[in-house]
């Protein structure tokens, strides 16, 4: 086990480890597109690009390839306040345009629809699984101990979803050619992110995730691998704090936010009429 010393301040950067991994948020997309409370004229629509909308799904994390500040391609600080606007609330009211869905390229729509999901998928995992369990408030371990588990798991879920992907995803990937779908980043950083992404996918590729958190938070990659390899040492030292059934849980939640969340959103284009977006999803949001 890696060695951490006591700490009075969290260290630099720590919003970097708090969120699911692009991989993770691909699972997600796959399994909303079939899931059963996604309205059937909303599945084909997106099926209609369906690597576009993959894409949006990994698309916030494009920070990691623009250097943006997190927040500038996420829509939201760390710690969430009780006044926080929801993320992808926080989106559209930055940009307007984008919520008028009626009035853009129906790709782009389907960008923005996964784009959106991936933030609200983030902001659940923040407020349902990192901040109670391993964030700077919690009581057990010290805050880069847990940093380090967290990671751990997120490394974990990602061997358990990457053998389930779509087997042709990296083409799929690599062939999404961004057109001025954000007004926050320019295309040249998301064709690099989709550039970095997709050969992670390829047969017989390796995820760079392990590599990745071992970088950030100067663990050892050998570290990382043998938690990952002990079932014993998993169970007392991650799933004993985050039960996997609670996990799976916060999946189920998601896909059901998640399906909401583009019903409302493509509304308009689906039913060629204007459906106002109100409700708890997009609250306080103005068209």
């Amino acid at each position: 086990m890696a060695v951490f010393l006591l700490e009075r301040e969290p260290p630099a950067g720590w919003y970097n480890f708090s969120m699911p991994t692009p991989f993770y948020h691909l699972n997600l997309a796959e399994s909303l597109l079939e899931h059963p409370a996604l309205p059937v004229e909303v599945r084909q629509f997106l099926h209609g690009s369906r690597c576009v909308f993959m894409f949006g799904n990994t698309s916030p994390d494009v920070q990691v390839v623009s250097g943006q500040p997190r927040q500038s391609t996420h829509f939201f600080n760390l710690p969430i306040q009780a006044e926080d606007l929801p993320a992808w609330e926080q989106l559209l009211l930055d940009y307007p345009l984008l919520a008028d869905v009626g009035h853009i390229p129906a790709t782009q729509a389907i960008f923005i629809a996964g784009y959106l999901c991936h933030l609200q998928a983030d902001w659940l995992w923040v407020k349902e699984i990192f901040t109670p369990v391993f964030g700077p408030y919690c009581s057990w371990g010290t805050f880069s101990e847990r940093l380090f588990l967290h990671n751990v798991l997120r490394a974990y879920l990602d061997e358990c979803i990457l053998p389930g992907l779509h087997t042709a995803m990296d083409i799929c990937l690599s062939q999404v050619e961004p057109d001025g779908w954000l007004p926050f980043v320019e295309d040249e950083y998301l064709c690099k992110w989709r550039d970095f992404l997709f050969p992670q996918l390829e047969p017989g590729a390796t995820s760079q995730t392990v590599e990745v958190f071992s970088s950030r938070q100067g663990v050892s990659t050998p570290e990382f691998h043998a938690l990952l390899a002990s079932e014993e040492r998993m169970e007392a030292e991650v799933f004993n704090h985050l039960p996997l059934r609670q996990v799976q849980s916060y999946h189920e939640r998601v896909l059901d936010k998640n399906s909401r969340l583009l019903s409302k959103y493509l509304a308009f284009t689906l039913h060629h009429r204007n459906i106002p977006i109100d409700g708890d999803v997009f609250q306080g949001v103005q068209r």
